[in-house]
């Protein structure tokens, strides 16, 4: 199987998807990322990291919504007075000499600037990020075959500045980004793609075989670096790499699913440390399910991405268009980080509100993939893995989906435009939550169809003025916890791919230091309730309600409380 995306330029989103959209974009033409705030902003030793998530989530965005960025371009324009004599951001390495930090930061920078490269076909632009691949992340290539691993090599490392303690914010003290170097393997794969010189390829053998020598749960590994490599392996593997990173790939994602991803399917910040969920994570995370389900055809990992989408980047989200960190459901918090007392494991509230350093900015390419990632294309197949409102155009056929998903299973596709005589084939993701067998119409009629792999498949001669349409009905059900760390003997309630939650109403005014006691309810896997639409239920017989964390009428505010595990 060999999927292809079709290009942002043929898709227009509508509905939630795109208010979300239009929410972060705005945020990110606000006070931190403007061209006289972006240069000075980080005061913790990662040049190029700031710089380089604005450029690449401007860039996405202007690409998935069509709108010219405010500040794009005199972001790019100030770029080339910042650097240095030898061409990147910070200061000039020591020969043989490396800071991890800087790497990290720089691969956000090489992406951005070849994404722009790929949109607007700039020289300058080009010129620059040629010269950061030559004069600083190629020269790192021999280090990487001695990133310190074992502790001894921590203490004393051989020609690496490794990552340093953080105090971005009070919440954030002490925080170390151990592996952050490994984030170098996004835009390093990056690179290989657009410049396809063969030095990159020998480097990227390098980084990735050291990568897979790092004990990720003893060393307790940067979760955000770990999937961040994660989806370099994958981007490598389809320009070509051995299958065995793949095989890699897919083995440390699944073992990150049952140690260190949240019942709301967000992270652990750290392997072995559920402190706070980081979004840049639950993002990168999103888009590796998606990619591993296009290199393997393994429909699990699709469901993964509806998981993650709808519950996890979900809560992140917040309602001024910003990601902030949340507790980690499931877990109880490291005594020295204070959240013992202010949270309760079975209750899912944010942390800290917005994380407007990283993570806003990752919403910017976290929208563009989730907009491109409503199609995928095979030969003369058209291939709906993901539900949302949008239109979109396929060598000649025009296609506009209309749906109620996540609250119900119903889709609908209004044949636009279409070749005629030519017989194309659609599919459609089949979930596993499902409440009924599948049922496709066209035009009012039942129709035949197959399913493998996950989804289900309908061909024919389309015409203009078709319209199919496609059940498989969503319900409630109770789930129990994935992670083998998450408090014992909870279950969750579920309608689809929804994570229920029982809200709970907010302070009139509270300490954000000190946030007030979560109230616990019991409600055991065998409670009644009765359905009263848009995945919301109430308890038979009583006045609590649960309700879809994923809500856009209730995005998640500064103080936000929702149960979410329960007993019983």
């Amino acid at each position: 199987m060999t999927l292809k995306a079709i290009g942002l330029n043929d898709i227009e989103i509508r509905g939630d998807l795109a208010v979300r959209s239009v929410l972060n974009y705005g945020r990110l033409e606000g006070q931190w990322y403007r061209p006289w705030e972006v240069f000075g902003a980080d005061k913790h030793g990662w040049p190029g990291d700031w710089e380089g998530r604005v450029i690449l989530a401007l860039v996405s965005q202007a690409r998935a919504t069509k709108r010219t960025p405010a500040w794009l371009d005199d972001i790019l324009a100030e770029l080339p007075r910042r650097l240095n004599e030898r061409g990147y951001l910070g200061k000039i390495c020591e020969p043989g000499w490396v800071n991890e930090q800087q790497l990290a930061g720089h691969s956000w920078l090489t992406r951005g600037l070849i994404a722009y490269c790929e949109w607007k076909r700039s020289p300058e632009i080009r010129a620059i990020a040629e010269g950061i691949v030559r004069n600083l992340i190629l020269p790192a290539m021999a280090n990487f075959r001695n990133y310190p691993i074992t502790a001894e090599q921590v203490r004393e490392p051989d020609h690496w500045e490794l990552s340093h303690p953080q105090s971005k914010t009070q919440s954030h003290k002490g925080s170390i980004d151990t592996g952050c170097g490994f984030i170098l393997l996004d835009g390093l794969t990056e690179a290989y793609r657009f410049f396809k010189w063969p030095e990159l390829k020998a480097m990227i053998e390098i980084v990735i075989q050291r990568f897979l020598k790092l004990d990720l749960e003893g060393g307790h590994v940067q979760t955000h670096a770990t999937l961040t490599c994660l989806r370099g392996i994958c981007r490598y593997v389809e320009l070509g790499g051995p299958k065995k990173y793949l095989t890699a790939a897919r083995r440390i994602f699944d073992r990150y699913q049952k140690v260190a991803m949240t019942e709301h399917y967000g992270n652990y910040n750290w392997w072995g440390r559920p402190r706070w969920t980081e979004p840049c994570a639950i993002i990168d995370s999103y888009i590796l399910a998606n990619w591993l389900w296009k290199l393997t055809g393994d429909p699990k990992y699709q469901a993964d991405a509806h998981h993650i989408f709808y519950n996890g980047v979900a809560h992140a989200f917040r309602a001024e268009g910003c990601f902030g960190t949340d507790w980690c459901l499931g877990a109880v918090p490291p005594d020295e980080d204070g959240g013992a007392a202010a949270h309760h494991p079975l209750v899912l509230q944010p942390r800290t509100y917005e994380v407007y350093w990283c993570c806003t900015m990752r919403g910017g390419e976290l929208f563009a993939r989730a907009a491109e990632a409503v199609v995928a294309t095979d030969g003369d197949a058209v291939w709906f893995p993901i539900f949302h409102n949008c239109t979109v155009t396929v060598d000649g056929l025009i296609l506009r989906e209309t749906t109620s998903y996540p609250c119900e299973g119903t889709i609908r596709v209004d044949i636009v435009a279409a070749k005629p005589g030519r017989r194309r084939t659609l599919k459609f993701f089949l979930p596993p939550w499902k409440t009924h067998k599948p049922v496709v119409k066209m035009n009012g009629k039942t129709m035949a169809f197959r399913v493998a792999k996950g989804f289900v498949s309908v061909s024919g001669n389309f015409r203009p003025g078709d319209v199919l349409e496609y059940d498989f009905g969503l319900g409630l059900h109770v789930a129990k916890p994935h992670n083998g760390n998450t408090v014992r003997k909870v279950h969750s309630f579920r309608h689809g791919p929804l994570l229920l939650t029982l809200a709970q109403a907010a302070p009139e005014s509270f300490d954000p230091a000190k946030p007030p006691a979560p109230q616990i309810v019991t409600l055991p896997a065998k409670t009644r309730f009765e359905a009263l639409g848009r995945g919301k239920y109430r308890v038979k017989g009583g006045d609590r309600v649960l309700s879809p964390v994923y809500d856009i009428e209730n995005l998640t505010q500064r103080w936000h409380a929702r149960q979410a595990l329960f007993e019983g």
